[in-house]
Order: structure tokens, then sequence, then C-alpha cells
């Protein structure tokens, strides 16, 4: 009730209007004209109350209460995408950051963290993780997991495609902020630099002479301002 007050005050308020005027011309059909055709004016204004009523309740039961239903669920469908694009996001922090730094906590991450790992990253040690199609024995061996090319760029892969599943299936649900973070998201050093130019090259790239961090510590904030939406859109669902 309140979300609806709140996004049709000037409906709200007639539809308050029309409810008293009818009101009012109940109490004074015994009453004294308080002057000449008082009555008709007063009938017109009641007749025109009883038609906004009954298109407002029209409104409300046949255009409002579907599309909010519509639009809960367009939200708890838009926050279950959000969550897979931010679980694939984490799964390259959280798998480098315990290879390399030997822990990660995403609650204590620094610029300095961050820069330290990009330094440490060599693209062709292997991580913690089967790559399925190389599971072609009982034994499991090194060759069996993926490398750090891999990974990050299956995982950025997997972001790319529930982004591009996202705007296609839910655009006129999607509100602004989360239409800018995830176009910052496509267009960040992540995708274009290192996914697509960086870690293609033949001879493989190293980060051991990096100056600067323009890669994880802005995708990772990136991740965080993403998570914050996914739970404004959980807060929708609840409404």
């Amino acid at each position: 009730m309140k979300q609806f007050l709140k996004s049709n005050k000037t409906i709200s308020g007639c539809f308050g209007i029309s409810i008293l005027v009818c009101f009012l011309y109940i109490l004074s059909l015994d009453k004294k004209e308080w002057f000449p055709h008082a009555g008709d004016w007063f009938n017109l204004l009641f007749q025109l109350s009883v038609g906004f009523i009954i298109n407002f309740i029209f409104y409300v039961t046949q255009v409002y209460i579907p599309q909010y239903k519509q639009k809960k669920e367009a939200s708890r469908c838009i926050e279950i995408r959000i969550a897979e694009i931010v679980g694939h996001m984490r799964e390259i922090f959280s798998h480098l950051g315990s290879k390399y730094m030997g822990h990660y906590d995403e609650d204590d991450i620094s610029d300095s963290y961050m820069f330290e790992l990009l330094r440490k990253m060599n693209i062709n040690d292997r991580i913690g993780v089967l790559n399925v199609r190389r599971t072609y024995s009982s034994s499991v061996s090194d060759e069996m997991h993926f490398t750090v090319k891999e990974w990050i760029i299956t995982r950025i892969e997997f972001v790319e495609s529930e982004i591009d599943k996202l705007m296609k299936y839910y655009a006129p649900y999607i509100n602004t902020e989360l239409m800018k973070t995830l176009e910052s998201i496509l267009k960040s050093a992540m995708h274009h630099t290192m996914a697509r130019s960086l870690l293609q090259l033949p001879a493989g790239i190293s980060f051991g002479e990096s100056n600067d961090d323009i890669f994880l510590k802005p995708y990772f904030d990136l991740m965080k301002e993403l998570e914050t939406i996914e739970k404004q859109y959980k807060q929708q669902t609840k409404k």
C-alpha cells in the first residue's frame, strides 16, 4: 500500500477527494440548497467522482497489481542473474588470492593486496580447480587443472554471457545504476585489455614489473558495487 501511494500520489489524492465528495453528497440529499442549482452542480460532481472511483478501482485491479507482480518477479530473476555474475567475478579473486597470497578475505582487501597479487601472477601456473574437459582418467594430474590464464578467461566469458542474458531478457526492469555498472564491467581493463589482449599473446605476459594495478582492484570494486545493487533488488522482491 505504501509503495502504491508513493508512486501514485496524484490519483490517490483524487481518489480520496472523490470518496469525500460522495460521502458529502449522500449527507446533503435531504438538506436545503446553499444557492440556486447547487444540487445540480453537486450531483454533477458526484457523478464525476463515482466515475473516477470506478476507473481507479479498474486501474488498481487490472493494471497496477498485474504490473507490480510482473515487476516483482522480474526483480527476483535479475537478483539471481546479478548473484551469478558476482559469483563468477569472485571466483577470480578467491582462487588467485588463495594461491598467491595464502589467503582471501573479502572484508580485508586493499590496494596493496591486489597490487602484490597482480605482480605475483604467472599465467601458466595451475590453480586448484579441475578442468572437466581434461579429466580423462581416474588419476588426477596437475595438467588437469586450469591454468591462471584459462581461469581468468573462462570466468570473464561467463560474466559477459550472464550480462548479455540480463540485458536481453530484463532490459525494461534494469535501473540506471545497474546499467552503468554492467557497462563499466564490460568496458573494464580486465575484459578489454587483459582477457582480450594480454592473455591472448602467444609468448604470454608477465605482470611482475607492473607499476600500477589497473586490473584487479578496479574490477574488485565493480564486483562490490554490483553486490550492493543485488541487495537493492533483493529488497524489492520482499516488498
